[in-house]
């Protein structure tokens, strides 16, 4: 996200437009970053956006909500959506968010892993990514849920991984267009952008736990779905990435 808006001057309907509400959109121009004056956070903010039309008005570049069901209502068979998202390594992702609680939330401060695990009820994370594409919030997860998830992401998604930002961000800008923008906002030092901002992102490493350990064990069987279902976007990484290849579009190799 810091790419779009530091290196491509992207306009965004996200929930940076809160407070800013009109009837009328309009991109506004903030310290740190170009934003649409609409809140896309809630779900009364999402629905006055869909009366406005915000997905056919052509103002955003790029639309950012953690709705995402309820962000695909803004599109219709006119105006269709082409979702993109960086993917994390699921255990990789809960460790982090073990880290986050233990240093916020105190009635986890002083836990271990497997503790957090086993006691941390509903701050430890079950199967999010499946849960989310699914529509399985809540109950028991079967092979179908992990198949409809398989089919939204390959149907409705261009993929990106977290472990190859830089194949990343160019796969989003190729399909996307955003160096065109990019240029007509005169931002002709994107490419030195996204370097500066990658090795920032390499210096600072990620918590981790020893693959093996009880704590890690009990987190991949909390998101054996979610391990499978990243798999699949690894795959459909690999395969977004050579079908540009193969058009000439795109030269930066993906990481194995």
């Amino acid at each position: 996200r810091t790419v779009m808006w530091r290196c491509l001057r992207l306009a965004e309907a996200s929930e940076a437009g809160a407070g800013e509400e009109l009837n009328v959109l309009k991109i506004v121009d903030g310290e740190d970053k170009r934003y649409v004056n609409v809140d896309l956070s809630t779900s009364k903010g999402l629905v006055h956006a869909k009366e406005l039309n915000l997905a056919s008005s052509g103002v955003p570049d790029v639309i950012i909500s953690g709705d995402m069901h309820g962000t695909l209502e803004l599109f219709n068979n006119l105006n269709r959506a082409r979702v993109f998202a960086v993917f994390r390594n699921p255990i990789e992702r809960a460790i982090s968010k073990y880290y986050a609680d233990l240093a916020s939330d105190p009635d986890v401060a002083g836990m271990t892993l497997t503790q957090y695990v086993r006691q941390g009820g509903h701050r430890v994370q079950n199967n999010y990514l499946t849960r989310h594409l699914s529509g399985r919030y809540g109950g028991k997860l079967e092979v179908f849920h992990l198949d409809v998830a398989r089919e939204f992401l390959r149907r409705k998604f261009v993929v990106g991984l977290a472990r190859d930002l830089p194949a990343t961000t160019n796969l989003f800008t190729h399909v996307y267009g955003w160096n065109n923008t990019a240029a007509i906002m005169g931002m002709d030092n994107a490419e030195q952008c996204y370097q500066t901002i990658f090795n920032a992102l390499t210096d600072s490493s990620p918590p981790s736990v020893d693959e093996g350990s009880e704590g890690w064990k009990l987190l991949v069987s909390q998101n054996w779905f979610d391990l499978k279902l990243y798999e699949y976007a690894e795959y459909l990484f690999q395969q977004q990435i050579d079908q540009l290849k193969k058009k000439g579009s795109l030269k930066l190799k993906a990481t194995a």
